[in-house]
Parts: structure tokens; C-alpha cells; sequence
């Protein structure tokens, strides 16, 4: 934890000039500590949290009173107390300096002084330690450092929180555990497989069940993930509990491919829903019992446990509905559980705005005093890596084996066409996109915010669609140099003869869509706008998206083989990249070398 956040965690004090003694306190400790100065008789005592108005009308009150003695001073000492000023400064601008100045052994000694070299190396930094400790000191240091013993089971802790506009932070945790590496690793091959089960069957019942069973999965994803994000989760009992939850989650993704069977006999749509719901009220227990353990929190807790409980009860009733009424059912759960918390978001907003003067919304403020809240570089990377693991999954699913000899086939060909169009799309989201950000969308605006999170959904879903569907488009032998006799036996059944008409669409709409959306989340950050900046976001949205709709009419130009329509989509993308990079680039700069300015 940064030292600022340490003193901020920590009780402070000081005096009034009337006498009275001010304590401040994270909004946590404050009716502790109110009740312990409740019976002070020595002195009066005020207990205020840190960043209230209290709290600042007191500092500027002493600010004051401090500001009126140092004028006195000035007008009692004339000269004499401006030379003083002056050489109190000088002193304190030498001690800076010096604190700053540190020597540091290290452990090239070793390496130095056989040359007859002094192995000290002096550095010059931010720090205000005196002196820097040797390297094996700090290493003897670290081994001397006492075991932290894993717990069994412990009090929920919330990493950080928003108390009346303060964000507060009470954990160090704030780099990507393990753990939450391990469960996108595991959601990102579910999806892909899920995708897989598509192209088997490209036709429009096979891409309903898609999108229904994605978005649930995506829900339970997300619960997860929010959950890590709000809670320290270093216990055994809370790893079993996400244990417990991403089995549900791989026992909901074997019961896909027949879940809108219309033979009851092979149907798995009560099992799907089983287990969906499993992983659900398993976060809701947990929320609930958050809600018990931490009252601060609770209209907040319980809030959520509402969120999953009441549309809960559509899919119980779905699963006694018959297909094609069953979907008029699905959808609007489906609504609810992706856009339900924007109830409860709309309803604390127009608390602390327009109705705070309202009974509703006093009411709704005083429930809604303590929110948890999420790591804004924590949310990032998270979202970050799992992309990656998508983009780089969608890679493996091209490869296959040669039965020997030196081959350059078509299917080499395409595969490695299809790994440029999947390194294209990484290019534009992590750099392209991610370059010249003045302010990220979570920190412009909530609606921005919430428009970057759930534009992320339909992203990957068309990301993971087009991937699929990459994979049948690389082993289709419509090309000259495509021989199946070069693949080995085990791997020929997914050779086809054509790339068939469903397949071009979910390939092409799936790109589309893709590149839509990364459009809107670029859309949602506000980005750096140099003068000399040679093309302005706007028109490179607008380049997007008319390339958006020449994707989208790819499907209905006959004669087109898999090499074309690979061809075409990945000179179109790289056309896409290079526009963007130019337009975001500035006319002073070069582009060789290094920048002008910089070396300035």
C-alpha cells in the first residue's frame, strides 16, 4: 500500500486554538472511537472522518489562526523575521536534499573490485530514507520476515469502498492473483467450446442457443470476477466457495449442445438451468452472509442478493415451458441478470443528485452509505489479460499436423492468414486503441463506464463467433495447394469440401460485430487531441465502421473462395490499422528514429 494511503488508514489528531481536540478516522473506526471519547472529561473532544466537511472546516479554521500569528510575527520582527524565514527554508531545502541522497551497496562487489573499483553504486531518489540498506541485508531482511499463515476461514474484507464521494482502500491487494488467472483460463477454453459446438451446425438455431448460453456463462463470469474485485479472498473457505462455483460452471457448459433439444428425451435444458442457478445462489449465500458480517455494507449486499433471486424465478419457470414460448421467457431473465444492477445504480444516483433532498432519497443514502467498490487498474488488467487469453486461444484452434515431409499448403497458408488477423485485432484493442487516453472511461463518467463494460460482451461474442468459424474456413479444400493426404488421418474429418453460406456469414458478421464494438469502447475514452494530430478520432471511427458494413456484404459476393474471403477481411483490417495509426499520429513527428520533442 502507497504511503498515502497508510496515513490515510491511520488515526490522526491535532488542536484547535480554542483547545479543542480533533481526531480523525477512516468511516470505519468512527463510531468506535466516538464511543470511546464519549465520556472524555479532560478536554473536549471531536471525533471527524477523514475528508469530511467537518474535517476541512476545522484544518482551515487552524489554517487560519496560524496564518493570523505568522502575520503578527512579520509585523512584531520586521527584517529579522524574514531573514529567519529565509535561512529556515535554506536549511530545510539542504535536508531534502540530502534525505534524497542515499548509498547503496550491492552485491557487485564481487564484480568491481578486482578491477579496483569501488562497488558503491549512489543513487538519487524520491524516497526519505536516510540510507538505503545493502542488498544482502535486504535479503536477510526478507527471510527474517515471519510466515503469514494461511486461514481457514476469516471476516470478509472489502479491498476498497466509496463513503460520501471518498474512495477508500483497505487491501494491498491490487495485481492479478493466481487464482483469477487460472478462472480465465478455464472461461476462456468454455467459450471457445461453445463457439467450436456453432460450426458443427451453422444455422440460425445453433446460433439462439449460442447467444442464450454465452450470456449466461458471461454471467457467471462476471459474478466472480466482481466478487474478486470487492473481497480479499486469501482463505481456504473462499477458494472452495470459487471452486465451487466454476464447477458449476463447467457442469453447465456439458449440458450446451442439447439444451434446446426438442426430443425431451436427450433435452438438458432443466440440468443447464440447475446448475446456472447453483452458481448463482452460491453468490448470493455469500453476499448474504457479507450483509450479516459487515452491516456497513448491507443495503448494498442485499441489494444483490435481490438481483439474482428475483429473476431466478423465470428460469424456474422456464424449464416448464415449451420451445418457442420457452424464449419469450429466457430473454427477459437474460435482461435482467446482465442489466439489473442499472436499477439499483440509476436509483443511488438520483440520490445523490436531484432527490437528496427527497425522503427517498435520505432513505436511499443512508442504505447506500458504503458501496464496494473496484480497482480501476485492478478492473483493467483484468480485462486486459482476459482478452489476451481469447485472442491467443482463438490461434490454437487453426493449427494441425502434417503427416511429414516440407508442405506449404493452402491450409499452412490460411492458418497462418488467420493468426495475422487475430494479431490485428490484438493490435488495435491493446495499442492502437489504448494510445493517447487522457482519461479512461471508468473514470470519465459513469454512463461511459457502463457502456465500456457491457460493450465488452457483444466484442467477444462476435470475436469468438468469427474465430469458430475461422477454424472451418482454414481446413476447407476450395483452394489448388489444399491436400487432405498431407494432414495426418486423425485430423482429415474436419477437412470440408466448401465453406458453405452460414459459415461466411458467422464469419463475416462476427468480425463485424467485433469491430463495431471496439469502435464504441474506443468511442468511450477520451483521448489526447494535439493540434497537429493528422486525422481526428471521429473519422477514424467512421473509417471502422464503413469497413464494418463491407464486411457484412462479403457473404453475398458469389465466387468467392475461403483464401479470397480470408484475404479480403485481412487486407481490409490492416488497411483499418495502418489508417489509425497514421491518423493518430502528429505531423512533427517522424517515423523513424527518434521524436524531436523528446530528445528535447
Amino acid at each position: 500500500m502507497s504511503s498515502a494511503a497508510s496515513r490515510r488508514k491511520s488515526t490522526q489528531e491535532f488542536v484547535l486554538p480554542d483547545g479543542k481536540k480533533v481526531v480523525v478516522t477512516s468511516p470505519l473506526k468512527y463510531e468506535e472511537l466516538r464511543r470511546q471519547y464519549a465520556h472524555q472529561k479532560e478536554m473536549e473532544v471531536e471525533v471527524v472522518i477523514h475528508g469530511s466537511d467537518e474535517h476541512t472546516n476545522y484544518l482551515r479554521q487552524s489554517l487560519d489562526h496560524h496564518n493570523a500569528r505568522l502575520e503578527e510575527f512579520r509585523k512584531d520582527h520586521g527584517p529579522h523575521f524574514h531573514e529567519w524565514e529565509n535561512t529556515h527554508d535554506q536549511i530545510n531545502a539542504v535536508h531534502t536534499q540530502l534525505r534524497r541522497i542515499s548509498t547503496q551497496s550491492s552485491g557487485l562487489s564481487g564484480n568491481f573490485s578486482k578491477y579496483g573499483f569501488n562497488a558503491s553504486l549512489r543513487s538519487y531518489s524520491d524516497h526519505k530514507d536516510e540510507e538505503t540498506p545493502m542488498v544482502g541485508k535486504l535479503f536477510e531482511n526478507v527471510r527474517e520476515e515471519p510466515t503469514r499463515t494461511v486461514k481457514l476461514a476469516k471476516k470478509p474484507v472489502i479491498k476498497q469502498w466509496f463513503h460520501r464521494g471518498l474512495l477508500w482502500r483497505a487491501s494491498e491487494q491490487k495485481e492479478i492473483m493466481a487464482i483469477e488467472l487460472f478462472f480465465d483460463l478455464v472461461y476462456a477454453s468454455i467459450i471457445h467450446d461453445n463457439g467450436e459446438r456453432l460450426t458443427l451446425e451453422p444455422d440460425g438455431f445453433t446460433l439462439l442457443r449460442f447467444a442464450i448460453t454465452f450470456i449466461m456463462s458471461w454471467k457467471i463470469w462476471t459474478d466472480i470476477t466482481l466478487c474478486l474485485s470487492w473481497f480479499e479472498s486469501d482463505d481456504v473457505l473462499t477458494k472452495i466457495e470459487l471452486l465451487f462455483e466454476i464447477s458449476c460452471l463447467l457442469a453447465f457448459t456439458v449440458n450446451i449442445t442439447h439444451c434446446l433439444n426438442p426430443n425431451p428425451v436427450y433435452n438438458t435444458y432443466t440440468q443447464l438451468v440447475t446448475f446456472y442457478l447453483a452458481a448463482r445462489y452460491s453468490r448470493a449465500i455469500h453476499y448474504a452472509y457479507v450483509a450479516y458480517a459487515l452491516p456497513k455494507v448491507r443495503g448494498v449486499m442485499l441489494t444483490s442478493c435481490a438481483e439474482i433471486v428475483l429473476p431466478s424465478a423465470l428460469w424456474i419457470a422456464s424449464i416448464h415451458v415449451e420451445m418457442p414460448y420457452k424464449l419469450a421467457i429466457i430473454w427477459p431473465a437474460l435482461f435482467i441478470d446482465t442489466y439489473g444492477q442499472l436499477i439499483s445504480i440509476t436509483m443511488i444516483r438520483y440520490a445523490r443528485t436531484f432527490g437528496r433532498e427527497t425522503r427517498f432519497g435520505k432513505l436511499v443514502n443512508r442504505c447506500y452509505e458504503f458501496y464496494p467498490a473496484i480497482n480501476i487498474e485492478h478492473k483493467v488488467g483484468r480485462t486486459k489479460a482476459f482478452l489476451s487469453l481469447v485472442s491467443g486461444y482463438s490461434v490454437v484452434g487453426l493449427l494441425f499436423q502434417s503427416t511429414g515431409g516440407y508442405f506449404v499448403n493452402g491450409f499452412l497458408g490460411k492458418a497462418i492468414m488467420g493468426m495475422l488477423l487475430a494479431f490485428v485485432y490484438n493490435w488495435l484493442y491493446f495499442e492502437v486503441d489504448d494510445q493517447g487516453v487522457s482519461r479512461h472511461a471508468i473514470r470519465r463518467s459513469i454512463s461511459a463506464a457502463l457502456v465500456w463494460q457491457f460493450a465488452h460482451l457483444p466484442a467477444i461474442m462476435g470475436y469468438i463467433v468469427a474465430a469458430s468459424a475461422l477454424m472451418r474456413l482454414v481446413m476447407t479444400e476450395d483452394v489448388p495447394d489444399a491436400w487432405p493426404e498431407q494432414v495426418v488421418p486423425g485430423q482429415r474429418s474436419r477437412i470440408h469440401a466448401a465453406f458453405e453460406s452460414s459459415s461466411r456469414w458467422l464469419f463475416c458478421g462476427g468480425l463485424a460485430v467485433t469491430l463495431f464494438f471496439m469502435a464504441v469502447i474506443t468511442l468511450c475514452h477520451e483521448h489526447r487531441r494535439p493540434q497537429t494530430m493528422r486525422c481526428p478520432k471521429s473519422w477514424r471511427i467512421v473509417n471502422r465502421l464503413v469497413v464494418c458494413v463491407v464486411m457484412l456484404c462479403l457473404p453475398v459476393c458469389p465466387g468467392l473462395r475461403s483464401l479470397d474471403l480470408l484475404a479480403i477481411t485481412l487486407g481490409i483490417s490492416v488497411w483499418v490499422l495502418i489508417f489509425d495509426i497514421w491518423g493518430a499520429s502528429c505531423k512533427e513527428d517522424t517515423w523513424f528514429g527518434e521524436k524531436e520533442r523528446d530528445e528535447e
